[in-house]
């Protein structure tokens, strides 16, 4: 129970820290960057350039992480073994379980991440805007 408990904990801390990390990013560059952004980004204020650029990295990394955790990563296998596709199938013991567990939760972290990036996108713009 524990144990559950604190592989939570490091989870929460490490998607807060990640968010807080493209966060000071997406600041930075939205103020350091902004005569070259508008071009990319429509509006001219900051803050919009600023919610362009985290609304289209949170789908992004949403995305990214939805076809990890969706499974569709087979052919990822066939490239790390050399035998192919059907050694990789007569291989499904524990090596290829855990890979597919730690893809997983890799998938889910990130989709996390990525929700959270889109809603503080429209926070900001509901909010600020």
């Amino acid at each position: 129970m524990v144990l559950i408990h604190l592989e939570n904990a490091k989870v929460t801390r490490n998607v807060i820290l990640v968010v807080l990390l493209l966060l000071i990013i997406d600041v930075l560059a939205a103020g350091l960057l902004k005569i070259f952004l508008q071009g990319w980004f429509f509006g001219s204020s900051r803050i919009t350039i600023l919610c362009n650029i985290l609304f289209f990295e949170g789908a992004v990394i949403f995305a990214i992480g939805a076809f990890l955790a969706s499974g569709m990563t087979w052919f990822l296998g066939v490239l790390r073994y050399p035998r192919g596709r059907y050694y990789v199938e007569e291989k499904m013991g524990n090596e290829i379980r855990q890979s597919r567990k730690k893809q997983l939760n890799t998938g889910i972290f990130m989709m996390i991440v990525g929700a959270v990036l889109i809603g503080s996108s429209v926070a900001i713009g509901e909010l600020i805007l």
